[in-house]
């Protein structure tokens, strides 16, 4: 019997709603069907192995798992980098991605998150970041990235292509992208994008879909405001 593909799960594309501090707001995701119960405790601590934007110890975090081919995902990366223009000079909000293709949907996308991990490996400290907005630049929407041209956009970012396609004709970042995946169900993912906010003194909330950034600006507000109370 041929080996399942870890990354083979039934999903399907939803409006759904979420309900943050008494307020409806509509949210889109990728919805992959619930292989198990989640537990927001299994949540990998954030360490410094991670891809962190902002202040390592902000009152608020946001972990975020991602499809970078997902259009909902592309969406809510627009939203938190507005999220992290806004918040970030001050070191109130940081922001981690971690990685959850879900291929049946995006065949690439376990590539494209290894091609990724490629580039942070041989870049500078932006060059993760610079790749995926540049995969989005490059194919927006519901389209997908072609993983036969990831060269130029290498090159752009100061990689030499050799040393890139030696990297992805490796083993070395299967493991990562396998981990950031399976966390990601671990904790109930139930669909890309899906994020869990860190709030400092707090539980942690999870946070299924991609919202727009106007209504993310008012969960990140009602968290900060939430880390300056202490638990009762």
């Amino acid at each position: 019997m041929p080996e399942r593909n870890p990354y083979l799960l039934p999903v399907v594309i939803v409006l759904a709603g979420m309900l943050i501090g008494g307020a409806l707001y509509a949210v889109r995701i990728t919805r992959i069907a619930p292989l198990m119960e989640g537990d927001i405790a299994l949540l990998r601590p954030v360490s410094t192995s991670d891809h962190l934007v902002g202040n390592p110890t902000a009152s608020v975090t946001i972990v975020t798992y991602s499809d970078i081919d997902c259009a909902y995902c592309k969406s809510f990366q627009e939203s938190m980098e507005q999220i992290i223009t806004d918040y970030g000079p001050s070191g109130d909000v940081a922001w981690v991605y971690r990685h959850f293709p879900l291929i049946e949907l995006h065949p690439s996308a376990a590539t494209h998150a290894k091609a990724a991990e490629c580039v942070a490996s041989l870049g500078n400290a932006q060059a993760f970041f610079r790749f995926i907005d540049a995969l989005h630049q490059a194919a927006p929407g519901v389209n997908q990235f072609d993983t036969k041209k990831y060269s130029p956009i290498v090159t752009g970012l100061g990689i030499a292509p050799a040393d890139f396609q030696a990297c992805m004709e490796s083993t070395k970042f299967e493991k990562r992208v396998a981990d950031d995946f399976d966390n990601a169900l671990a904790i109930g993912a139930n669909g890309a994008p899906y994020s869990v906010l860190l709030i400092k003194g707090h539980d942690p909330v999870p946070v299924s879909g991609s919202l727009p950034y106007t209504s993310l600006k008012k969960v990140i507000e009602a968290a900060l405001q939430k880390a300056a109370t202490p638990k009762q």
